[in-house]
């Protein structure tokens, strides 16, 4: 196949070389210059634009930043035949406008946002969440497990289905990352020791996110980003707008915890960032700690 890659962020560079490791023709697009040498390196090509990055492709990978970024760069892109697979994470309405906006040039598409960070990228084992018509999904596990665990690539359902889980799984990041900042500086005014608390909350209900990202708040570093925090705050963003008849107050403070770390200057950084900021939130540490 002729494959065309936009977006080569983390994610999407790893992506990408699963491609021409498999032996199809790549070429590649990004916004921001020099994303793409390392691919170029590799045997792929780089396109000036996104139409040009397409032209000729048998299929076009999407991961972009958000629903406006794919908003540009659909129209350009889309043609007669062609095959989109959107790994971006824009909800499910911008996924059944984007649908529309293809079928009206003769393409198919497919909202297919993975579930991962950067490590299960470069393995080829994320999680993939589409929403398709069946006979275009069907052509695009292809690409799809080249990237994905096949056990992990799943037909939620229609075109935004895929999107509005991922806005789920996503919603499950911030809560848990300001559940546990909260959880870290209510400690610290009881007087226990970080260190005593991280080891007792990787047994529990925090596992998951202290297993993870335990380094980066012992370090208060955070700057090895694998999920940063704008991103996340988007994601949030982009769950509340999408689920107009619910009132998620969890989910609103999460976000107002990431955009308080966005505040603080981390928003590039890892999305660990937030804990570590409302753990130390106005105190002394928290201004040693802020990188």
């Amino acid at each position: 196949m002729r494959v065309a890659f936009l977006g080569l962020g983390r994610m999407g560079a790893a992506m990408a070389k699963h491609v021409l490791d498999a032996g199809h023709d790549l070429v590649v697009w990004n916004r921001t210059p020099g994303k793409a040498d390392d691919l170029v390196a590799a045997g792929a090509q780089e396109a000036s634009s996104p139409a040009a990055a397409a032209e000729g492709a048998d299929a076009a990978v999407l991961m972009l930043f958000g629903p406006e970024s794919v908003r540009e760069v659909l129209p350009d892109v889309a043609r007669q035949g062609l095959l989109i697979i959107d790994s971006t994470t824009i909800g499910p309405d911008a996924a059944r406008e984007f649908a529309r906006i293809a079928a009206s040039k003769g393409a198919r598409y497919v909202d297919a946002p993975v579930a991962g960070s950067i490590e299960p990228a470069t393995a080829g084992t994320l999680g993939v969440l589409g929403g398709a018509e069946e006979a275009d999904w069907e052509h695009a596990q292809q690409l799809l497990q080249l990237w994905g665990d096949p056990a992990k690539v799943r037909r939620i359902g229609p075109v935004g289905s895929g999107s509005a889980l991922k806005l789920v799984v996503n919603q499950g990041l911030g809560v848990l990352a300001a559940g546990l900042g909260e959880a870290l500086r209510m400690a610290t005014e009881l007087g226990l020791d970080r260190d005593v608390v991280l080891d007792v909350l990787e047994q529990g209900a925090y596992g998951f996110t202290v297993k993870q990202k335990r380094a980066l708040i012992e370090d208060g570093d955070f700057s090895a980003t694998r999920f940063s925090v704008d991103l996340l705050a988007k994601d949030l963003t982009l769950a509340i707008n999408a689920t107009r008849d619910a009132d998620l107050e969890v989910t609103s403070a999460a976000l107002s915890a990431a955009l308080r770390t966005i505040d603080a200057g981390h928003a590039g950084d890892d999305y660990a960032a937030i804990i570590g900021h409302i753990a130390d939130e106005g105190s002394e540490s928290g201004t040693a700690n802020s990188h």
